[in-house]
Protein backbone atom coordinates (compact mmCIF):
# COMPACT_ATOMS: atom_id res chain seq x y z
CA UNK A 1 0.00 0.00 0.00
CA UNK A 2 0.83 3.60 -0.32
CA UNK A 3 1.52 4.35 3.16
CA UNK A 4 3.99 1.18 3.89
CA UNK A 5 6.11 2.28 1.00
CA UNK A 6 6.36 5.63 2.41
CA UNK A 7 7.36 4.23 6.28
CA UNK A 8 10.52 5.48 7.78
CA UNK A 9 13.05 2.71 7.23
CA UNK A 10 14.52 3.08 11.00
CA UNK A 11 14.37 -0.38 12.22
CA UNK A 12 11.57 -1.26 15.31
CA UNK A 13 14.47 -1.76 18.08
CA UNK A 14 15.90 1.45 16.89
CA UNK A 15 13.04 3.47 17.21
CA UNK A 16 11.86 2.25 20.75
CA UNK A 17 15.58 3.39 21.41
CA UNK A 18 15.25 6.64 20.05
CA UNK A 19 11.54 6.37 21.92
CA UNK A 20 13.25 5.90 25.01
CA UNK A 21 15.70 8.48 24.68
CA UNK A 22 13.31 11.22 24.25
CA UNK A 23 11.12 10.27 27.42
CA UNK A 24 13.92 10.30 29.52
CA UNK A 25 14.92 13.96 28.49
CA UNK A 26 11.03 15.19 29.02
CA UNK A 27 11.23 15.01 32.73
CA UNK A 28 10.27 17.53 36.08
CA UNK A 29 13.23 19.78 36.51
CA UNK A 30 12.80 19.39 40.08
CA UNK A 31 16.12 21.45 41.22
CA UNK A 32 14.36 24.84 39.75
CA UNK A 33 10.69 24.27 40.77
CA UNK A 34 12.31 23.88 44.32
CA UNK A 35 14.65 27.12 43.85
CA UNK A 36 11.36 28.43 42.94
CA UNK A 37 9.06 27.25 45.94
CA UNK A 38 11.70 27.79 48.33
CA UNK A 39 13.74 31.01 47.16
CA UNK A 40 12.42 32.83 44.72
CA UNK A 41 8.71 33.04 45.26
CA UNK A 42 9.01 33.81 49.06
CA UNK A 43 11.89 36.09 48.18
CA UNK A 44 9.86 38.22 45.84
CA UNK A 45 6.84 38.03 47.66
CA UNK A 46 8.31 39.65 50.34
CA UNK A 47 10.25 42.06 48.32
CA UNK A 48 7.36 43.04 46.85
CA UNK A 49 5.60 43.81 49.75
CA UNK A 50 7.89 45.76 51.37
CA UNK A 51 8.69 47.91 48.46
CA UNK A 52 4.98 48.89 48.01
CA UNK A 53 4.89 49.57 51.34
CA UNK A 54 7.72 52.37 51.31
CA UNK A 55 6.47 52.91 47.46
CA UNK A 56 2.77 54.25 49.44
CA UNK A 57 5.25 56.19 52.18
CA UNK A 58 6.39 57.81 49.23
CA UNK A 59 3.49 59.16 47.38
CA UNK A 60 1.74 60.26 50.33
CA UNK A 61 5.20 62.47 50.91
CA UNK A 62 5.08 63.84 47.75
CA UNK A 63 1.09 64.38 47.68
CA UNK A 64 1.36 65.81 51.08
CA UNK A 65 4.09 68.13 50.43
CA UNK A 66 2.10 69.34 46.67
CA UNK A 67 -0.62 70.48 49.20
CA UNK A 68 1.10 73.02 50.80
CA UNK A 69 2.73 74.84 48.21
CA UNK A 70 0.60 77.56 46.68
CA UNK A 71 -0.04 77.55 42.33
CA UNK A 72 1.49 81.14 42.62
CA UNK A 73 4.62 82.06 40.66
CA UNK A 74 6.46 83.70 43.88
CA UNK A 75 6.16 80.29 46.02
CA UNK A 76 6.97 78.41 42.94
CA UNK A 77 9.56 79.54 41.90
CA UNK A 78 11.03 79.82 45.59
CA UNK A 79 10.00 76.24 46.35
CA UNK A 80 12.15 75.23 42.90
CA UNK A 81 14.89 77.40 43.97
CA UNK A 82 15.09 75.28 47.46
CA UNK A 83 14.68 72.19 46.22
CA UNK A 84 17.91 73.00 44.34
CA UNK A 85 19.90 73.89 46.65
CA UNK A 86 18.61 71.15 48.80
CA UNK A 87 19.94 68.50 45.76
CA UNK A 88 23.10 70.49 45.26
CA UNK A 89 24.34 69.89 49.11
CA UNK A 90 23.11 66.25 48.62
CA UNK A 91 25.40 65.75 45.60
CA UNK A 92 27.98 67.50 46.55
CA UNK A 93 30.20 64.22 48.21
CA UNK A 94 27.16 61.68 46.41
CA UNK A 95 26.57 62.23 42.91
CA UNK A 96 24.91 59.10 42.73
CA UNK A 97 22.13 60.37 43.79
CA UNK A 98 21.97 63.20 40.91
CA UNK A 99 19.50 62.87 37.89
CA UNK A 100 17.35 60.07 37.06
CA UNK A 101 19.66 57.23 38.90
CA UNK A 102 18.94 54.66 36.15
CA UNK A 103 22.21 54.67 34.78
CA UNK A 104 23.83 54.49 38.04
CA UNK A 105 21.41 51.20 38.51
CA UNK A 106 22.63 49.77 35.43
CA UNK A 107 26.43 49.89 35.97
CA UNK A 108 26.14 49.00 39.65
CA UNK A 109 24.28 45.89 39.46
CA UNK A 110 26.71 44.28 42.23
CA UNK A 111 25.24 46.00 45.42
CA UNK A 112 23.34 48.30 46.61
CA UNK A 113 24.38 52.00 47.70
CA UNK A 114 24.51 53.21 51.02
CA UNK A 115 21.39 53.27 53.32
CA UNK A 116 22.70 57.56 53.97
CA UNK A 117 22.41 57.46 50.01
CA UNK A 118 19.24 55.77 49.99
CA UNK A 119 17.58 58.21 52.86
CA UNK A 120 19.02 61.10 50.29
CA UNK A 121 17.63 60.00 47.22
CA UNK A 122 14.03 59.27 48.65
CA UNK A 123 14.07 62.49 50.30
CA UNK A 124 15.42 64.77 47.24
CA UNK A 125 13.24 62.61 44.77
CA UNK A 126 10.07 63.38 46.85
CA UNK A 127 11.06 67.26 46.76
CA UNK A 128 11.11 67.18 43.16
CA UNK A 129 8.50 65.15 42.13
CA UNK A 130 6.23 67.49 44.59
CA UNK A 131 4.49 69.65 42.32
CA UNK A 132 7.59 72.06 40.28
CA UNK A 133 9.63 69.53 38.40
CA UNK A 134 7.67 67.42 35.04
CA UNK A 135 9.87 64.51 35.93
CA UNK A 136 8.82 60.81 36.21
CA UNK A 137 8.98 58.64 39.24
CA UNK A 138 10.81 55.43 37.53
CA UNK A 139 14.30 57.14 38.25
CA UNK A 140 13.92 57.41 41.77
CA UNK A 141 11.97 54.26 41.94
CA UNK A 142 14.53 52.08 40.31
CA UNK A 143 17.56 53.27 42.25
CA UNK A 144 15.43 53.28 45.55
CA UNK A 145 14.03 49.79 44.55
CA UNK A 146 17.24 48.16 43.44
CA UNK A 147 18.83 48.81 46.56
CA UNK A 148 16.10 47.98 48.73
CA UNK A 149 16.56 44.59 47.46
CA UNK A 150 19.54 43.55 47.64
CA UNK A 151 19.23 44.73 51.16
CA UNK A 152 16.82 42.38 51.61
CA UNK A 153 19.23 39.28 49.90
CA UNK A 154 21.97 40.53 52.26
CA UNK A 155 19.85 40.16 55.20
CA UNK A 156 17.84 36.96 54.70
CA UNK A 157 21.33 35.48 53.33
CA UNK A 158 20.21 34.63 49.70
CA UNK A 159 23.12 33.21 47.90
CA UNK A 160 25.69 35.29 46.17
CA UNK A 161 25.80 35.64 42.45
CA UNK A 162 22.53 36.48 41.65
CA UNK A 163 22.90 40.63 42.20
CA UNK A 164 21.62 41.47 38.97
CA UNK A 165 18.60 39.63 39.16
CA UNK A 166 18.02 40.68 42.45
CA UNK A 167 18.24 44.43 41.75
CA UNK A 168 16.09 44.25 38.71
CA UNK A 169 13.32 42.40 41.42
CA UNK A 170 13.03 45.66 43.50
CA UNK A 171 13.50 48.17 40.50
CA UNK A 172 10.76 46.82 38.91
CA UNK A 173 8.63 46.23 41.89
CA UNK A 174 8.71 49.86 42.83
CA UNK A 175 8.48 51.52 39.72
CA UNK A 176 5.02 49.07 39.05
CA UNK A 177 3.82 50.07 42.40
CA UNK A 178 4.38 54.35 41.71
CA UNK A 179 3.13 53.89 38.02
CA UNK A 180 -0.07 51.51 39.25
CA UNK A 181 0.83 49.08 35.93
CA UNK A 182 2.13 45.74 37.43
CA UNK A 183 3.38 44.07 34.09
CA UNK A 184 4.41 46.96 32.00
CA UNK A 185 6.76 48.09 35.24
CA UNK A 186 8.21 44.48 35.27
CA UNK A 187 8.63 44.54 31.37
CA UNK A 188 10.21 48.21 31.95
CA UNK A 189 13.05 46.42 34.66
CA UNK A 190 13.94 43.99 32.22
CA UNK A 191 13.74 45.79 28.64
CA UNK A 192 15.51 48.92 30.04
CA UNK A 193 19.23 47.42 30.52
CA UNK A 194 19.16 46.85 26.37
CA UNK A 195 18.52 48.40 23.44
CA UNK A 196 17.12 45.66 21.37
CA UNK A 197 17.71 42.50 24.17
CA UNK A 198 15.74 41.68 27.66
CA UNK A 199 16.19 39.83 30.45
CA UNK A 200 13.69 36.61 30.08
CA UNK A 201 14.92 34.48 32.44
CA UNK A 202 14.61 36.96 35.57
CA UNK A 203 10.34 37.71 34.34
CA UNK A 204 8.86 35.34 37.00
CA UNK A 205 10.72 36.80 40.07
CA UNK A 206 10.05 40.55 38.66
CA UNK A 207 6.50 39.95 37.54
CA UNK A 208 5.71 38.59 41.22
CA UNK A 209 7.47 41.00 43.18
CA UNK A 210 5.72 43.56 40.92
CA UNK A 211 2.29 42.00 41.45
CA UNK A 212 2.86 42.16 45.63
CA UNK A 213 3.86 45.78 45.25
CA UNK A 214 0.87 46.74 43.29
CA UNK A 215 -1.42 45.04 45.32
CA UNK A 216 -0.31 46.72 48.57
CA UNK A 217 0.73 50.00 46.75
CA UNK A 218 -3.20 49.91 45.68
CA UNK A 219 -4.66 49.00 48.59
CA UNK A 220 -3.06 51.74 50.37
CA UNK A 221 -3.07 54.80 48.24
CA UNK A 222 -6.71 53.60 46.51
CA UNK A 223 -7.33 51.25 42.88
CA UNK A 224 -7.97 53.69 40.68
CA UNK A 225 -5.21 54.09 37.04
CA UNK A 226 -3.53 57.07 36.44
CA UNK A 227 -5.29 58.39 33.35
CA UNK A 228 -9.25 58.52 33.98
CA UNK A 229 -10.28 58.06 30.35
CA UNK A 230 -14.12 56.47 31.04
CA UNK A 231 -17.08 57.70 28.31
CA UNK A 232 -13.76 58.69 26.01
CA UNK A 233 -14.01 56.72 22.44
CA UNK A 234 -11.00 55.92 21.69
CA UNK A 235 -12.12 54.16 18.49
CA UNK A 236 -9.69 53.58 15.67
CA UNK A 237 -9.63 52.28 12.29
CA UNK A 238 -7.56 50.63 9.76
CA UNK A 239 -7.21 54.04 7.92
CA UNK A 240 -5.49 55.38 11.16
CA UNK A 241 -2.80 53.08 10.85
CA UNK A 242 -0.84 55.10 7.96
CA UNK A 243 -0.73 58.66 10.31
CA UNK A 244 0.04 56.92 13.34
CA UNK A 245 3.47 55.23 11.46
CA UNK A 246 3.81 58.86 10.53
CA UNK A 247 3.90 60.00 14.21
CA UNK A 248 6.16 57.03 14.83
CA UNK A 249 8.67 58.99 12.14
CA UNK A 250 7.75 62.52 13.78
CA UNK A 251 8.34 61.17 17.08
CA UNK A 252 11.59 59.52 16.17
CA UNK A 253 12.91 63.21 14.91
CA UNK A 254 11.53 64.82 18.13
CA UNK A 255 13.39 62.02 20.34
CA UNK A 256 16.79 63.18 18.25
CA UNK A 257 15.79 66.91 19.12
CA UNK A 258 15.05 65.56 23.10
CA UNK A 259 17.34 63.65 24.12
CA UNK A 260 20.72 65.62 22.23
CA UNK A 261 19.04 69.07 23.93
CA UNK A 262 19.34 66.37 27.11
CA UNK A 263 22.99 65.23 27.30
CA UNK A 264 23.86 68.24 25.96
CA UNK A 265 22.70 69.83 29.10
CA UNK A 266 24.11 66.87 31.21
CA UNK A 267 27.48 67.63 29.45
CA UNK A 268 27.34 71.34 29.96
CA UNK A 269 26.48 70.70 34.05
CA UNK A 270 29.55 68.72 34.52
CA UNK A 271 31.38 71.65 33.92
CA UNK A 272 29.53 73.15 37.34
CA UNK A 273 30.28 72.03 40.44
CA UNK A 274 27.87 69.64 41.94
CA UNK A 275 26.84 71.93 44.79
CA UNK A 276 25.86 74.38 41.99
CA UNK A 277 25.00 72.19 39.31
CA UNK A 278 21.07 71.91 40.20
CA UNK A 279 20.28 75.68 41.34
CA UNK A 280 21.95 76.97 38.32
CA UNK A 281 19.86 74.38 36.08
CA UNK A 282 16.61 75.41 37.79
CA UNK A 283 17.83 79.46 37.94
CA UNK A 284 17.74 79.11 33.61
CA UNK A 285 14.93 77.65 33.47
CA UNK A 286 12.85 79.68 36.20
CA UNK A 287 11.70 81.46 33.18
CA UNK A 288 10.00 78.85 31.78
CA UNK A 289 8.41 77.20 34.76
CA UNK A 290 6.98 80.82 35.46
CA UNK A 291 5.65 80.71 31.98
CA UNK A 292 4.28 77.34 31.90
CA UNK A 293 2.27 77.92 35.20
CA UNK A 294 0.84 81.18 34.16
CA UNK A 295 -0.40 78.94 31.16
CA UNK A 296 -0.86 75.58 32.63
CA UNK A 297 -4.27 74.49 31.82
CA UNK A 298 -3.13 71.31 31.36
CA UNK A 299 -1.45 70.88 35.29
CA UNK A 300 1.94 69.95 33.78
CA UNK A 301 3.42 71.14 36.75
CA UNK A 302 1.70 69.19 38.88
CA UNK A 303 1.90 65.82 36.31
CA UNK A 304 4.50 64.01 38.94
CA UNK A 305 1.59 64.35 41.72
CA UNK A 306 -1.48 63.19 39.95
CA UNK A 307 -0.87 62.49 36.76
CA UNK A 308 -3.54 64.03 35.31
CA UNK A 309 -1.99 65.93 32.96
CA UNK A 310 -1.48 63.11 30.62
CA UNK A 311 -5.47 62.70 31.09
CA UNK A 312 -5.66 66.80 29.74
CA UNK A 313 -3.97 65.94 26.91
CA UNK A 314 -5.71 63.22 25.47
CA UNK A 315 -8.80 64.68 25.86
CA UNK A 316 -8.87 68.75 25.42
CA UNK A 317 -7.84 69.56 21.35
CA UNK A 318 -5.02 71.31 21.50
CA UNK A 319 -3.88 74.15 18.75
CA UNK A 320 -1.51 73.70 16.50
CA UNK A 321 0.15 76.86 18.37
CA UNK A 322 -0.30 75.73 21.93
CA UNK A 323 1.17 72.24 21.14
CA UNK A 324 4.25 73.59 19.63
CA UNK A 325 4.56 75.82 23.21
CA UNK A 326 3.94 73.30 25.29
CA UNK A 327 6.48 70.88 23.70
CA UNK A 328 9.05 73.30 23.24
CA UNK A 329 8.87 74.25 26.71
CA UNK A 330 9.31 70.57 28.07
CA UNK A 331 11.89 70.06 25.28
CA UNK A 332 13.88 72.88 27.55
CA UNK A 333 12.85 72.16 31.14
CA UNK A 334 13.43 68.88 31.52
CA UNK A 335 17.16 69.18 29.84
CA UNK A 336 17.38 72.39 32.49
CA UNK A 337 16.05 70.59 35.50
CA UNK A 338 16.30 66.26 35.31
CA UNK A 339 19.94 67.14 33.29
CA UNK A 340 21.50 69.45 35.75
CA UNK A 341 21.01 67.42 38.74
CA UNK A 342 17.17 67.16 39.73
CA UNK A 343 16.16 63.41 41.26
CA UNK A 344 13.60 62.90 38.36
CA UNK A 345 13.41 60.30 35.51
CA UNK A 346 12.69 60.90 31.91
CA UNK A 347 9.29 58.38 31.25
CA UNK A 348 6.83 60.73 32.30
CA UNK A 349 8.40 64.00 30.53
CA UNK A 350 8.40 61.46 27.21
CA UNK A 351 4.57 60.35 28.13
CA UNK A 352 3.33 64.06 28.25
CA UNK A 353 5.67 65.08 25.03
CA UNK A 354 4.10 61.70 23.41
CA UNK A 355 1.10 62.59 23.58
CA UNK A 356 0.98 66.57 22.81
CA UNK A 357 2.81 65.27 19.65
CA UNK A 358 -0.22 62.84 18.87
CA UNK A 359 -2.45 65.50 19.97
CA UNK A 360 -1.02 67.57 17.32
CA UNK A 361 -1.51 64.93 14.69
CA UNK A 362 -5.18 64.10 15.75
CA UNK A 363 -6.22 67.54 15.13
CA UNK A 364 -4.55 68.01 11.94
CA UNK A 365 -5.92 64.73 10.58
CA UNK A 366 -9.09 65.52 12.03
CA UNK A 367 -8.78 61.52 13.98
CA UNK A 368 -9.25 60.81 17.57
CA UNK A 369 -7.28 62.75 19.58
CA UNK A 370 -7.35 60.14 22.47
CA UNK A 371 -6.27 57.45 19.83
CA UNK A 372 -3.40 59.68 18.79
CA UNK A 373 -2.49 61.19 22.45
CA UNK A 374 -2.08 57.35 23.65
CA UNK A 375 -0.08 56.49 20.67
CA UNK A 376 2.05 58.79 20.65
CA UNK A 377 2.75 58.40 24.32
CA UNK A 378 3.95 54.84 23.62
CA UNK A 379 5.57 55.91 20.87
CA UNK A 380 8.18 59.10 22.58
CA UNK A 381 8.79 56.96 25.46
CA UNK A 382 9.38 53.63 22.99
CA UNK A 383 11.89 55.85 21.41
CA UNK A 384 13.12 57.33 24.55
CA UNK A 385 14.21 54.61 26.89
CA UNK A 386 14.41 52.03 23.79
CA UNK A 387 11.60 49.72 25.82
CA UNK A 388 8.91 48.96 22.85
CA UNK A 389 7.22 46.30 24.72
CA UNK A 390 7.52 48.18 27.97
CA UNK A 391 5.86 51.21 26.50
CA UNK A 392 2.61 49.48 24.54
CA UNK A 393 2.15 47.52 27.90
CA UNK A 394 2.54 50.59 30.31
CA UNK A 395 -0.05 52.68 28.19
CA UNK A 396 -2.58 49.93 28.01
CA UNK A 397 -2.32 49.70 31.54
CA UNK A 398 -2.09 52.92 32.62
CA UNK A 399 -5.23 54.37 30.23
CA UNK A 400 -7.20 51.15 30.43
CA UNK A 401 -8.05 51.02 26.73
CA UNK A 402 -7.30 48.17 24.19
CA UNK A 403 -5.78 50.00 21.62
CA UNK A 404 -3.07 47.13 20.90
CA UNK A 405 -2.40 47.74 17.33
CA UNK A 406 -2.53 51.63 16.90
CA UNK A 407 0.40 51.86 19.41
CA UNK A 408 2.28 49.04 18.04
CA UNK A 409 2.30 51.13 14.76
CA UNK A 410 3.53 54.14 16.01
CA UNK A 411 5.81 52.04 18.61
CA UNK A 412 7.47 49.94 15.87
CA UNK A 413 8.61 52.80 13.44
CA UNK A 414 9.78 54.93 16.07
CA UNK A 415 11.50 52.53 17.64
CA UNK A 416 13.42 51.59 14.73
CA UNK A 417 13.80 55.30 13.04
CA UNK A 418 15.36 56.41 16.43
CA UNK A 419 17.44 53.32 16.60
CA UNK A 420 21.37 54.76 18.21
CA UNK A 421 19.53 57.48 19.92
CA UNK A 422 19.20 56.72 23.73
CA UNK A 423 18.35 58.37 26.95
CA UNK A 424 20.12 55.92 28.82
CA UNK A 425 23.93 55.65 27.83
CA UNK A 426 24.43 52.45 30.01
CA UNK A 427 22.41 50.43 28.03
CA UNK A 428 24.18 47.16 26.43
CA UNK A 429 23.25 46.59 22.91
CA UNK A 430 22.19 43.06 23.93
CA UNK A 431 23.19 40.56 26.02
CA UNK A 432 26.37 39.25 24.44
CA UNK A 433 28.05 42.43 25.30
CA UNK A 434 27.53 42.16 28.92
CA UNK A 435 30.78 42.23 30.97
CA UNK A 436 30.02 38.81 32.74
CA UNK A 437 30.19 38.93 36.58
Amino acid sequence: MFWLKHMSRIKPKDAIENCKESIKCTHFNWIEIAAYILKWIPFSAICGIIVGLIASLFDYFVLLINTTIPNKPLFVATFAVLVAMITGLYIKNDATIAGPGINYVLNHMEKPVSFKSLIKKFIISVLALSGVFTAGREGPSFFIGSSISLYLSKTIKLKEGYSRKIALIGAGAFTSALLKAPLGGAIFALEIAYVSDMEYESFPQVLIASVFSYLVFSFLRGKHSLMNLSGVSTAWSIHSIPMLMLLGLVIALATYIFISSFHFANCISSFIAPVFRPIVGVILALPLLVILLSHDKLDLLNASVNYQALTNISVIHLSIYQSLKYLLLMMSIIPLTIGFGISGGLILPSLIMGAILGNLFGGLFNENIVLFSLSGMAAFLAATAKTPLAAIVLVLEISQTDLIIPLTASVIVSYIFSYGVNAYTSQQECKLNLPIQ
